[in-house]
Protein backbone atom coordinates (compact mmCIF):
# COMPACT_ATOMS: atom_id res chain seq x y z
CA UNK A 1 0.00 0.00 0.00
CA UNK A 2 1.23 3.47 -0.71
CA UNK A 3 0.71 6.20 1.53
CA UNK A 4 -2.43 8.78 1.00
CA UNK A 5 -0.88 12.11 -1.27
CA UNK A 6 -0.09 14.78 0.73
CA UNK A 7 -2.69 17.26 0.57
CA UNK A 8 -1.23 20.02 -1.34
CA UNK A 9 0.76 17.16 -3.71
CA UNK A 10 -0.39 17.55 -7.07
CA UNK A 11 -1.48 13.94 -7.54
CA UNK A 12 -5.02 15.22 -5.05
CA UNK A 13 -7.66 16.51 -6.88
CA UNK A 14 -8.63 19.82 -5.51
CA UNK A 15 -11.22 20.17 -3.35
CA UNK A 16 -14.27 22.16 -4.09
CA UNK A 17 -15.25 25.22 -1.49
CA UNK A 18 -18.88 24.18 -0.72
CA UNK A 19 -20.36 27.49 0.75
CA UNK A 20 -22.63 26.76 4.81
CA UNK A 21 -25.00 28.57 2.23
CA UNK A 22 -24.92 26.58 -0.35
CA UNK A 23 -28.39 24.40 -1.64
CA UNK A 24 -27.66 20.69 -1.97
CA UNK A 25 -29.07 19.40 -5.69
CA UNK A 26 -31.60 16.81 -3.84
CA UNK A 27 -33.44 19.86 -2.18
CA UNK A 28 -33.78 22.20 -4.79
CA UNK A 29 -35.53 19.10 -6.84
CA UNK A 30 -37.71 19.04 -4.04
CA UNK A 31 -38.93 22.45 -3.45
CA UNK A 32 -39.56 22.51 -7.82
CA UNK A 33 -41.56 19.44 -6.85
CA UNK A 34 -43.69 20.98 -4.21
CA UNK A 35 -43.77 24.67 -6.29
CA UNK A 36 -45.01 22.82 -9.15
CA UNK A 37 -47.87 20.37 -6.92
CA UNK A 38 -49.16 23.69 -5.28
CA UNK A 39 -49.37 25.16 -8.92
CA UNK A 40 -51.21 22.62 -10.38
CA UNK A 41 -53.57 22.81 -7.59
CA UNK A 42 -54.38 26.21 -7.98
CA UNK A 43 -54.80 25.87 -11.67
CA UNK A 44 -57.44 23.15 -10.62
CA UNK A 45 -58.90 24.79 -8.32
CA UNK A 46 -59.05 27.58 -10.63
CA UNK A 47 -60.58 25.98 -13.47
CA UNK A 48 -62.58 23.65 -11.41
CA UNK A 49 -64.67 26.88 -10.13
CA UNK A 50 -65.13 28.43 -13.59
CA UNK A 51 -66.69 25.05 -15.02
CA UNK A 52 -69.32 26.01 -12.49
CA UNK A 53 -69.25 29.81 -12.43
CA UNK A 54 -71.78 32.21 -13.85
CA UNK A 55 -69.98 35.65 -15.35
CA UNK A 56 -71.80 38.98 -14.66
CA UNK A 57 -70.62 42.64 -14.85
CA UNK A 58 -70.28 44.02 -11.04
CA UNK A 59 -70.03 47.50 -10.33
CA UNK A 60 -67.52 48.66 -7.37
CA UNK A 61 -68.85 50.27 -4.41
CA UNK A 62 -65.74 51.00 -2.33
CA UNK A 63 -62.07 50.50 -2.64
CA UNK A 64 -59.58 49.96 0.45
CA UNK A 65 -56.48 50.16 -0.64
CA UNK A 66 -53.26 48.96 1.00
CA UNK A 67 -49.64 50.45 -0.05
CA UNK A 68 -47.17 48.89 -1.52
CA UNK A 69 -45.17 47.04 1.69
CA UNK A 70 -43.45 44.91 -0.70
CA UNK A 71 -43.40 46.55 -4.06
CA UNK A 72 -47.17 46.32 -4.96
CA UNK A 73 -50.44 47.80 -4.00
CA UNK A 74 -53.40 45.61 -3.10
CA UNK A 75 -56.64 46.87 -3.80
CA UNK A 76 -59.54 45.71 -2.11
CA UNK A 77 -63.15 46.94 -3.60
CA UNK A 78 -66.43 46.34 -2.34
CA UNK A 79 -68.42 45.35 -4.95
CA UNK A 80 -72.12 44.80 -6.39
CA UNK A 81 -73.96 42.51 -8.80
CA UNK A 82 -77.03 41.24 -9.98
CA UNK A 83 -77.12 37.45 -9.55
CA UNK A 84 -78.57 34.45 -12.00
CA UNK A 85 -81.53 34.20 -9.83
CA UNK A 86 -81.96 38.81 -9.53
CA UNK A 87 -80.51 38.99 -6.31
CA UNK A 88 -78.24 41.55 -5.89
CA UNK A 89 -75.24 40.15 -3.74
CA UNK A 90 -72.12 42.59 -2.41
CA UNK A 91 -69.12 41.00 -1.72
CA UNK A 92 -65.16 41.71 -0.88
CA UNK A 93 -62.98 40.73 -3.89
CA UNK A 94 -58.66 41.48 -3.52
CA UNK A 95 -57.07 42.85 -6.72
CA UNK A 96 -53.65 43.94 -7.96
CA UNK A 97 -55.33 46.31 -10.86
CA UNK A 98 -56.16 49.76 -9.70
CA UNK A 99 -59.68 49.99 -9.13
CA UNK A 100 -62.25 53.21 -8.70
CA UNK A 101 -65.37 53.02 -7.18
CA UNK A 102 -67.70 53.03 -10.06
CA UNK A 103 -66.11 51.31 -12.20
CA UNK A 104 -67.74 48.15 -13.59
CA UNK A 105 -65.52 44.64 -13.54
CA UNK A 106 -66.40 41.65 -15.20
CA UNK A 107 -66.58 38.75 -12.00
CA UNK A 108 -67.35 35.01 -11.95
CA UNK A 109 -69.36 33.63 -9.12
CA UNK A 110 -70.78 30.64 -7.83
CA UNK A 111 -74.75 30.04 -8.30
CA UNK A 112 -75.09 27.69 -5.72
CA UNK A 113 -72.88 30.33 -2.95
CA UNK A 114 -73.44 33.79 -4.56
CA UNK A 115 -70.90 35.39 -2.11
CA UNK A 116 -68.12 33.19 -3.19
CA UNK A 117 -67.47 35.77 -6.51
CA UNK A 118 -63.88 35.96 -7.71
CA UNK A 119 -62.90 39.30 -10.14
CA UNK A 120 -62.27 37.77 -13.84
CA UNK A 121 -58.72 39.88 -14.23
CA UNK A 122 -56.22 37.25 -15.49
CA UNK A 123 -53.25 39.10 -13.07
CA UNK A 124 -55.60 37.68 -9.94
CA UNK A 125 -56.45 33.87 -11.16
CA UNK A 126 -53.52 32.70 -13.06
CA UNK A 127 -50.30 34.75 -12.44
CA UNK A 128 -49.36 33.13 -9.07
CA UNK A 129 -49.98 29.20 -10.30
CA UNK A 130 -48.43 29.82 -13.49
CA UNK A 131 -45.60 31.31 -11.90
CA UNK A 132 -45.50 28.38 -8.94
CA UNK A 133 -44.97 25.80 -12.11
CA UNK A 134 -42.46 28.01 -13.86
CA UNK A 135 -40.65 28.39 -10.93
CA UNK A 136 -40.97 24.44 -9.86
CA UNK A 137 -39.44 23.70 -13.39
CA UNK A 138 -36.42 26.58 -12.85
CA UNK A 139 -35.51 24.67 -9.47
CA UNK A 140 -35.72 21.30 -10.70
CA UNK A 141 -33.63 21.90 -13.79
CA UNK A 142 -30.93 24.18 -11.69
CA UNK A 143 -30.91 20.90 -8.69
CA UNK A 144 -30.17 18.55 -11.84
CA UNK A 145 -27.56 20.35 -13.47
CA UNK A 146 -26.04 20.83 -9.66
CA UNK A 147 -26.16 17.26 -9.22
CA UNK A 148 -24.77 16.57 -12.43
CA UNK A 149 -22.12 18.84 -12.05
CA UNK A 150 -20.94 17.65 -8.30
CA UNK A 151 -17.82 15.21 -7.76
CA UNK A 152 -19.09 11.88 -7.33
CA UNK A 153 -16.82 11.17 -4.65
CA UNK A 154 -18.49 13.80 -2.92
CA UNK A 155 -21.28 12.89 -0.34
CA UNK A 156 -23.94 15.18 -0.35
Amino acid sequence: MSPDPHPDSPDTPPRRFRSPFAIRPRTLVIVGILAIVSGAFGLRDHMKFLVSAEQADAEVVSVETFDPTEGFTLYRPTIRYLSANGGTTAVVADTYRPTVAGEILSVAYDPADPADARLMDPRDRWILPLWMVVFGVITIVVGIRRARRADPADPE
